[in-house]
């Protein structure tokens, strides 16, 4: 997984992008790979279905986590402390972006408590975060993290990415 982004007039983007080393004889991602990727993208798609512009960042988190309970996922205690239950275990840390990666705008993330009191308004830019963690039957039952990110504005319709996102674990030879 990389973890980067790109600055140009002052403006900063945020993303992640996961890639997988073929084995020999491999020409795609093992399925419980696979699985737990495929698992990691309807979460940010549940992310971006839910969070809407005139609620604080708290309203969206608790808004984000109940989307999630109800279509089956389990909301972490704490970064990197997943369960052993057999279910996807996420915690998101969706933030704003602006001048630097993270900006100074509300924030649906623990790392920035103070920011879940700031009003979600349209034109906000988000990075829209996420470490969905799924148990992988290659690893005798032991989860693997997808971290994902990428960015968006939000508008008066709702979250709207600014570029076209990775739908894919990039692949290396």
């Amino acid at each position: 997984m990389i973890d980067w982004g790109v600055g140009l007039m002052n403006m900063y983007t945020d993303m992640k992008r996961m890639a997988y080393v073929l084995q020999e004889g491999e020409t795609a991602v093992p399925p419980g790979i696979q699985n737990a990727f495929d698992r990691a993208v309807e979460v940010r798609t549940i992310i971006k279905e839910t969070i809407k512009p005139g609620v604080t960042a708290k309203e969206a988190e608790e808004a984000v986590y109940q989307a999630l309970i109800d279509k089956g996922f389990n909301k972490m205690k704490g970064f990197n402390q997943a369960t052993e239950m057999d279910v996807t275990d996420v915690i998101i840390g969706c933030h704003s972006v602006g001048n630097w990666g993270h900006g100074i705008g509300p924030s649906i993330a623990f790392f920035n408590p103070k920011r879940l009191h700031y009003e979600i308004k349209p034109t906000n830019l988000l990075s829209i975060e996420l470490f969905a963690y799924t148990k992988l039957p290659e690893w005798g039952g032991k989860k693997l993290r997808v971290p994902l990110e990428d960015d968006a504005i939000v508008t008066e319709r709702g979250v709207e990415w600014l570029y076209p996102i990775n739908p894919r674990v990039l692949l290396i030879k």
